[in-house]
């Protein structure tokens, strides 16, 4: 017998988990696993500013919408922004990339905490994609 719900074995003639109070069931669901999906992510926020990246992820995420920063690792190659240099930038500019779907709302995120981002390059900065 075993939970359904934390998978506890236990022997014949228990009828509910101990720990999660639920009936116990004679086998569990085959465990299946998550085929992978391929998406094309877009960049909404392109920044040198290592501080900018982690608030906005932390401002995207907090509303459930996951975020890759794209270049993010280039900092730990010459160690440029890590604590004891003295920097606050990144080696490059870092991509704060989303799900389609979830762009426009992490554009008005980004727009409400950082007044001046257009959501694709700090200001001044031209855009390699033109």
């Amino acid at each position: 017998m075993f939970c359904p719900q934390c998978s506890q074995e236990y022997r014949e003639g228990v009828a509910t988990c101990n720990e999660c109070g639920l009936a116990l069931v004679a086998t569990l669901p085959a465990a299946g696993h998550d085929e992978a999906e391929w998406v094309d992510l877009v960049t909404v926020l392109k920044t040198s500013d290592l501080a900018t990246t982690k608030v906005v992820k932390s401002l995207l995420e907090a509303e459930g919408i996951p975020c890759l920063l794209q270049g993010e690792g280039l900092q730990d190659l010459w160690g440029l922004g890590r604590a004891g240099t003295g920097f606050n930038v990144a080696a490059g500019p870092v991509q704060v990339q989303v799900r389609p779907q979830d762009a426009a709302v992490a554009l008005e995120l980004i727009e409400a905490h950082e007044p001046g981002f257009d959501g694709r390059e700090e200001p001044g900065e031209e855009d390699e994609d033109a």
